[in-house]
């Protein structure tokens, strides 16, 4: 039985050499480890099997992103208030698109999404 090191040919480890340098950077991040990414958790209360919405974060975990799967020409908007009521974020996006939102200071929110003005989705936004 062969090892795995000798069934690679000689093109194949040059293509992986760029790999394994690329992973050990990741690894060691200017001698720290790696900068731990906001934890972004939603909570609903209140669920829509016709509009299906979706909060989610970028892969940068900083950035809020903000779709809709409803119905067509329906105009979605996003409310993102502290929890004394104030608001934060306004978003609005039409049915299939998406809403990037900056990054929100780690905190307790609360969301609500209308679609043409009646309420398809609310609940709580907690970003550590």
């Amino acid at each position: 039985m062969k090892t795995i090191s000798a069934q690679i040919s000689g093109t194949s480890r040059k293509l992986l050499l760029p790999l394994a340098l690329m992973t050990t950077t990741l690894v060691s991040y200017a001698g720290s480890p790696l900068p731990v990414p906001n934890a972004v958790t939603i909570t609903k209360n209140l669920n829509n099997k016709k509009h299906k919405v979706k909060l989610f974060t970028a892969s940068d975990y900083k950035t809020l992103l903000f779709t809709v799967d409803g119905v067509d020409e329906n105009r979605y908007t996003l409310f993102v208030f502290d929890l004394d009521g104030k608001l934060i974020i306004q978003s609005v996006i039409l049915n299939h698109e998406t809403g990037i939102l900056s990054e929100l200071p780690a905190g307790d929110y609360l969301y609500e999404v209308l679609a043409n003005d009646t309420r398809v989705e609310n609940g709580q936004l907690t970003v550590k």
